[in-house]
């Protein structure tokens, strides 16, 4: 069991599991990949008193779904299955490892948006069923980080980030085989059709800014660091083919803190910049050899360049919705849409609209903490996870990230293994002391 348990926190297992996942992706085989997954999921969590292992199967899981055209009768069983793993899986483990959940930094703001959340239903049009699950979604964030923060052993935040990094060239290497699989990708470029299954152009490139920012860090950090470069502007180059010009600016205005961190005071600098250069001249030959395909991505971004696509009409709503209730908010239905869910694509207004002042101060309690539990140790490691975590902030000024639960369990498990090391080498020195 000791060789099981040790091989899962290997670079091994990390790779392993990926790979796994981008076959499973590509052939379409969810049906198959996501049960197995999930039942290791819970047998992990049952049979492991430090739950980390879970971290690389719950996020491979996702990146598995090839396609998500359901309806509620033709949905497969593991959509089912998957809170039953989950939840059953952590209940288990707390009454095993007898769990006290009695710490966690964030608890209170998350706390309070699920409070802003209940409250918002005294303004709303209309209360039925799907409104309290939406409402239960924020205990749900509760729970999970509640979870996490207190039964995680040890600093994994190595672990973490090389988790990050793999699943980043994941990421970017779906997004290149979804263009080979369509029959004419320039079509592709002009209309916006990416859709990877698990998520469309700005979902991805929400994940592709966060996981940029690791592969930045083993830039710095690595023994042999300048030879991720290619890989970093692999990735850039899959995130300028998410067409999302949302995420795109946001990772534009992270660059430079991206550069200056990866370049102060490194010893390599110069094998950085000649890399960067050879590396550049290599993919602005394979830019002359799509020229094509290129011409069409430029000239989408040049016609739509300052066309706010609806958004800034979405944004005088979400004002108006506010001043209308400014204490709870108009509910969270508040913006009507075609969908049963629409959001504001802009998280503070979204939070005004929606919860109200409450809700709004329980997010900015919430952002308070994780920037200062990430920054709370000024370790390179640090600096960059909390980099990932501005990259995904600033793209929610245009888009819907925060509150949207692919995002919000990556986000809640970067603060939870942080937090937890910072404990864990606090409790050392206590006892080196001692």
């Amino acid at each position: 069991m000791k060789k099981i348990i040790g091989f899962t926190y290997s670079t091994y297992f990390l790779v392993l599991m990926s790979t796994f996942t981008l076959f499973i992706w590509n052939n379409n085989l969810e049906h198959i990949g996501i049960p197995i997954v999930l039942v290791l999921l819970f047998l992990v969590f049952v049979l492991f008193k430090d739950p980390m292992p879970t971290v690389p199967l719950l996020l491979n899981a996702l990146f598995m779904v090839s396609q998500t055209n359901w309806s509620f009768d033709t949905a497969p069983l593991f959509i089912y299955l998957t809170p039953v793993s989950i939840v059953g899986g952590m209940i288990i483990h707390s009454i095993i490892y007898k769990v006290k959940f009695v710490k966690g930094k964030m608890l209170i703001g998350v706390l309070i948006m699920f409070v802003a959340m209940l409250l918002s239903s005294i303004n709303a049009k209309e209360l039925s069923l799907y409104y309290w699950f939406y409402a239960s979604v924020g205990l749900l964030y509760a729970l999970f980080y509640l979870f996490y923060v207190n039964t995680l052993e040890g600093n994994h935040i190595a672990y973490l980030m090389k988790l990050m990094l793999i699943l980043g060239i994941l990421v970017s290497l779906e997004t290149l085989l979804f263009y080979f699989k369509v029959e004419d990708v320039v079509y592709a470029v002009e209309h916006k059709l990416i859709n990877l299954g698990w998520g469309i152009s700005n979902y991805v490139a929400t994940y592709l800014i966060m996981f940029i920012s690791i592969t930045f860090y083993y830039i710095r950090t690595a023994k042999y660091g300048y030879f991720w470069i290619p890989v970093a502007i692999f990735q850039m180059l899959m995130l300028l083919f998410t067409i999302s010009r949302g995420g795109i600016v946001a990772f534009i205005g992270l660059f430079p803190i991206l550069v200056f961190m990866t370049l102060y005071k490194s010893h390599r600098w110069w094998k950085i910049l000649v890399l960067v250069v050879v590396t550049g001249l290599v993919f602005a030959g394979i830019v002359w050899a799509g020229l094509d395909l290129f011409s069409a991505l430029f000239e989408r971004f040049s016609v739509l360049l300052l066309d706010d696509t609806g958004r800034i009409e979405i944004w005088v709503d979400a004002l108006a919705k506010f001043k209308e209730h400014p204490l709870f908010g108009a509910g969270i239905f508040a913006r009507e849409g075609t969908r049963d869910y629409n959001m504001y694509h802009n998280t503070f207004l979204h939070v005004l609209a929606t919860m109200g002042i409450i809700g709004a101060g329980s997010l900015v309690i919430q952002l308070f903490q994780q920037f200062k539990i990430t920054l709370g140790k000024f370790k390179v490691e640090n600096f960059f996870l909390a980099a990932a975590l501005l990259g995904a902030h600033a793209h929610g000024l245009v888009d819907n990230v925060y509150l949207m639960p692919q995002f919000m369990i990556l986000m809640l498990l970067i603060v939870s293994v942080v937090e937890v090391a910072s404990r864990t080498d606090l409790e050392k020195v206590i006892v080196k002391i001692a």
